[in-house]
């Protein structure tokens, strides 16, 4: 690599972290619930939520824990969510890969709703997760 190229990634790299980053640029999310396949799914994700005309969507990807029996996995799901002043409405669609459980891929999809209370967003959810229904919290941090 030349001296010319590194100095340029070296000047792109400083310029991407100084560069001010809008609040809410990304959300942490915990959620726990009870899945009626006899188990109870925990999951930490990040997520990126794109102002949109009246509405936020973007995609939640992160790690997922299984009870009974214990499983590890990876939901990814794409997110709708919208504002109604203090509160909100939440949908969400997608993927969840849970590796040791037959079958591996499973389809989710939840709705919720809950209280915006600016950077920290606290509401319930219900939905489904192949096989069973989803009935939880989740608790969301922007970043």
């Amino acid at each position: 690599m030349t001296r010319r190229t590194r100095r340029a990634l070296a000047l792109a790299a400083v310029l991407i972290v100084l560069h001010p980053v809008p609040a809410g640029a990304f959300e942490v999310s915990g959620g726990a619930a009870y899945w009626t396949e006899s188990s109870a799914a925990f999951s930490v994700t990040l997520g990126k939520l794109f102002d949109l005309p009246g509405f936020k969507l973007g995609p939640r990807v992160g790690f997922a824990y299984v009870t009974a029996p214990n499983s590890v996995g990876i939901p990814a799901d794409l997110v709708a969510r919208f504002g109604l002043g203090t509160f909100y409405i939440e949908g969400q669609a997608g993927a969840w890969f849970l590796f040791a459980r037959d079958p591996v891929v499973r389809f989710h999809a939840t709705g919720g709703v809950g209280l915006d209370l600016g950077p920290i967003l606290v509401g319930v959810e219900a939905g489904y997760l192949h096989n069973g229904a989803l009935f939880g919290a989740r608790v969301s941090l922007a970043l």
